[in-house]
């Protein structure tokens, strides 16, 4: 089994599988795999840290039944025209944020070898060789396409020994359902601040709740609707109450896990820290997208997306006074 991307999320994919008795080799960036082969891949798990000694290369080398692909959305395409080059039937696991993923490696690889897999998951990746798992996991796999049905159970059953991992009725609804939790990454890649400090932010907290609301009320009036989890219930809710009783009822939920002190940033930030490319585009990006082919205006997604652009072109982060300055509630 292959882990192709590892980063936060792919390295301690893999170290966990790793520990569970499966074959696994990370294919990562030199650094990172420089690192791991150096002094093995440091896991500071929940309650503890350790090494775990694993394979890792930086290309695709050798058959695999299973690719488990963690790349971020943006290098999607890339990763999949280079798993095409090999002569292999192996079933491909989609593990991006966003809901393009699916459609983009499918395009090259074909609907019958794509599993689509939602993280609900928080690691960060700290330095080459080291990463850490910020929240327990649960992982969300499902059939994508009619074609690739049956591949699901042995990929859930691959996860299932060392991963909290169950089947998706719906894999694109569960899509829909994270991607509207990650709109709030550009709060966190703009002003630079944690997600536990930043989501405490009364300004910062409203602005949360009406990207949340507009996404949810984007996704819907296109087509495209939240799965039945307790997260979508809250975002259904989030989007039918009055913005000033949706701010009272779910602010002091929105950190979640993440106490005031905590550390974390999510990926788009992590990315921004270590000069990596934006996902802006397949998260706020996608409700804009959708809000200009159904006519409908997004000014809250909008602005994030433009706002976070900016950042990432010029590094500079913005107080959370000025990023507020571009908004009205």
């Amino acid at each position: 089994m292959v882990v192709y991307g590892a980063g936060a999320i792919g390295s301690l994919v893999g170290a966990r599988l790793h520990e569970a008795g499966v074959s696994v080799q990370l294919i990562g960036r030199k650094a990172q795999v420089n690192a791991i082969r150096a002094n093995g891949l440091q896991v500071k798990g929940l309650q503890e840290l350790h090494v775990v000694q694993l394979p890792a290369t930086t290309s695709l080398d050798g058959p695999a039944d299973i690719i488990l692909l963690t790349v971020k959305s943006q290098d999607v395409q890339d990763a999949c025209l280079g798993i095409a080059q090999k002569n292999s039937d192996a079933t491909v696991v989609t593990m991006q944020n966003g809901v393009r993923s699916d459609r983009e490696a499918a395009d090259i690889l074909g609907r019958g070898r794509i599993v689509g897999c939602v993280l609900n998951i928080s690691a960060t990746y700290l330095e080459p060789g080291v990463v850490e798992q910020n929240t327990r996991e649960f992982f969300q796999v499902g059939a994508p396409f009619p074609e690739a049905a049956a591949r699901v159970d042995s990929v859930v059953g691959l996860l299932s020994p060392a991963l909290r991992a169950e089947i998706a009725p719906d894999i694109a609804r569960a899509r829909w359902t994270k991607l509207m939790a990650n709109l709030n990454n550009a709060i966190m890649a703009i002003t630079g601040l944690p997600i536990g400090k930043a989501l405490r932010h009364p300004g910062l907290a409203r602005l949360s709740i009406a990207t949340i609301r507009e996404g949810v009320r984007t996704a819907q009036l296109g087509g495209f609707g939240l799965d039945q989890s307790r997260r979508a219930r809250t975002f259904r809710l989030m989007s039918t109450l009055p913005m000033s009783l949706s701010y009272l009822t779910f602010r002091k939920r929105l950190a979640g896990n993440f106490p005031a002190d905590s550390t974390y940033g999510p990926s788009t930030l992590q990315s921004l820290i270590r000069g990596s490319s934006s996902e802006l585009d397949y998260l706020n990006g996608e409700i804009v997208k959708l809000g200009e082919q159904i006519g409908r205006p997004t000014p809250y997604n909008t602005g994030l997306l433009e706002e976070g652009q900016g950042v990432f072109a010029t590094g500079r982060n913005l107080s959370p006074e000025e990023l507020l300055r571009h908004f009205k509630f």
